[in-house]
């Protein structure tokens, strides 16, 4: 019987094995996509409740950003209008001056009730614009600002929640109004309570503002874990990948995007906002200066976050084996090898210290700029500009001093006579 050879077992396990290794690949590059998407899909949800908790729970923070609608003109019109009317609608000023003017008089009434109304409103216009207006204004937010955290108990004096809305209680405006127009001769108002009549400046009014309340509930609870978790996303993201750099640049652009998409969100949702709000008692223009007023700073955040996320994506893509990639840094190469064979400073003490601690240094050239970063209590698109220049500084100036020079060792270039 003829001899049989054995099974090519050795052959048979080396296809195993990449089998296996293609098989850990995709599931590499599987948990990969995952993370990455989670990551930027939560990212929008992490800047919200950030802003959330320091623009609405933080009292000086809240006060600073509603400060300047005090000077706001149409925020002005509109508390102006909203104090006249309350006026107006307590007392009949028509009534009441047929019966002070005599028979051959009364048909004049109508033009002096008018004429009043648009007195009283004009000196409400002049107070608003008064530095006495700016500290009600901020005193009044101040007081406000623990009921405004508390909008889903509807409790509290200066902000209700009563019928879907929130109000400010503009009864300090009202009494000051009363007391102008009496020291003017105006008395006509004088028995208009003003503890008892509610002179309420409507900012936001919702069927929906129960779910909405639900959702501010949970961003305030996730102002802390929910950033420390995208973080944690994205660093597993580029730790794990096999190409760490494309997956790099991948996260920053998917960052940039997911800002991009949370400002799309701001500009709808002031759409929506605008055309449930406005209203007899707040016009247009003065529900979107209050709308762009309180955004403000999470669209400044957004626009930061994007704008380093980009820096992050040129990073990794210029460090890349493009044809671009590699051209910039062969000029940037050529550049800062001129300057040093000029200077000669490669070659001095310096020059020598800072290439033995080339490393560390880098490091502390991106750590001291997000360190400031995060130590300034509001940072802005032009502090986030500075830092980065900052730090491309310190990363030129290690590298021009701690670059290799392209010389022989200890040459120092004459100078020209």
């Amino acid at each position: 019987m003829p001899e049989q050879n054995p099974p090519d077992t050795a052959g048979l396990d080396v296809d195993e094995r990449h089998a296996e290794v293609r098989r850990n690949k995709g599931a590499r590059r599987f948990t990969v996509v995952t993370l990455l998407v989670i990551a930027c899909i939560l990212a929008p949800v992490a800047g919200a409740s950030i802003w959330l908790k320091n623009q609405v729970t933080d009292t000086s923070r809240y006060v600073r950003t509603v400060k300047p609608l005090a000077s706001n003109s149409s925020i002005q019109e509109a508390v102006a209008a909203n104090v006249t009317n309350v006026l107006f609608t307590r007392v009949d000023v028509d009534a009441r001056a047929r019966q002070a003017l005599p028979a051959k008089a009364k048909p004049f009434a109508g033009s002096l009730a008018t004429g009043l109304r648009n007195y009283t409103e004009n000196a409400t216009k002049s107070f608003l614009a008064s530095p006495a207006f700016q500290k009600i204004w901020v005193a009044v937010n101040t007081r406000a600002h623990e009921q405004l955290v508390k909008i889903l108990t509807g409790q509290g004096h200066y902000v209700q929640t009563a019928h879907g809305q929130v109000a400010i209680d503009l009864a300090p405006v009202l009494a000051r109004i009363k007391q102008r127009l009496d020291a003017r001769g105006v008395t006509v108002f004088d028995r208009v309570p003003t503890t008892t009549v509610k002179s309420n400046f409507v900012l936001i009014s919702s069927k929906q503002l129960d779910n909405a309340q639900k959702g501010v509930r949970l961003l305030k609870a996730a102002a802390i874990a929910l950033p420390l978790l995208v973080l944690a996303l994205f660093a597993a993201t580029i730790a794990i990948s096999p190409q760490r750099r494309r997956t790099l640049l991948q996260a920053s652009l998917g960052l940039a995007f997911a800002m991009a998409v949370l400002g799309i969100g701001l500009t709808i949702g002031r759409s929506i906002y605008l055309s449930k709000v406005s209203g007899p008692n707040l016009p247009h223009d003065a529900a979107a200066a209050f709308y762009d007023t309180v955004v403000h700073y999470l669209r400044v955040g957004l626009r930061v976050i994007a704008g380093v996320a980009l820096l992050f994506a040129a990073g990794a893509f210029l460090s890349g084996p493009s044809r671009v990639a590699v051209a910039v840094r062969g000029w940037f190469g050529s550049a800062l090898g001129w300057a040093q064979g000029e200077t000669g400073v490669a070659s001095t003490a310096a020059g020598r210290w800072v290439r033995a601690g080339k490393r560390p240094l880098r490091i502390a050239a991106i750590v001291l700029p997000v360190v400031i970063f995060l130590l300034w209590s509001t940072p802005t698109v032009s502090l986030v500009i500075a830092l980065v220049a900052l730090a491309l500084f310190l990363l030129l100036v290690i590298e021009f001093f701690g670059r290799a020079p392209s010389g022989p060792a200890g040459h120092v270039p004459t100078p020209t006579p």
